[in-house]
């Protein structure tokens, strides 16, 4: 039986808008505080995020919440995790001894000091969104709050969260 190509097709990728946040303290109490501040209810889902990289799998947890006023799913995602990387060592002997290695590892590359993403899953335009940032400036632990250029993030396949 012969095989088929599509050649030249493209999906649509999903419009969305992609919101960087500064602050230092734990994935769940973002979580929390968010919650609180704007009356959402986000839930962590029972799967991380797995990347994959040079040797070791990094796992971000993601929060996620469905707005259904917007009709929109809204996702937060730390940029930074901590990994585990084993690595070979020799205790002087015959054998060798297998340690494990703790590493911080990055989500988004391009954007190295952001600490939280929010990814909004709907047309920047039809969503309110210096509402959102500006609720989210009120929070005490957050720094700042910014929209980000998806533009410039080279593997946008790590913001795949379904």
């Amino acid at each position: 039986m012969g095989s088929h190509k599509l050649m030249d097709w493209d999906m649509d990728d999903e419009p969305f808008v992609l919101i960087g946040m500064h602050s230092t303290i734990e994935p769940y109490r973002m979580a929390y505080f968010i919650n609180k501040h704007l009356k959402v209810s986000f839930k962590r889902q029972d799967r991380d995020q797995d990347i994959t990289l040079k040797g070791y799998v990094a796992q971000f947890p993601v929060y996620h919440y469905k707005d259904n006023d917007e009709n929109a799913s809204i996702y937060l995602v730390p940029n930074h995790c901590r990994a585990q990387i084993k690595s070979t060592a020799s205790a002087g002997g015959l054998f060798q001894v297998n340690q494990m290695e703790q590493i911080k590892t990055t989500l988004i590359k391009e954007y190295r000091t952001v600490d939280y993403f929010l990814k909004i899953e709907k047309d920047p335009e039809a969503f309110p969104l210096k509402k959102m940032l500006s609720e989210l400036n009120e929070i005490p632990p957050v720094i700042s709050v910014y929209p980000t250029d998806i533009a410039v993030i080279k593997n946008k396949d790590y913001l795949i969260f379904e």
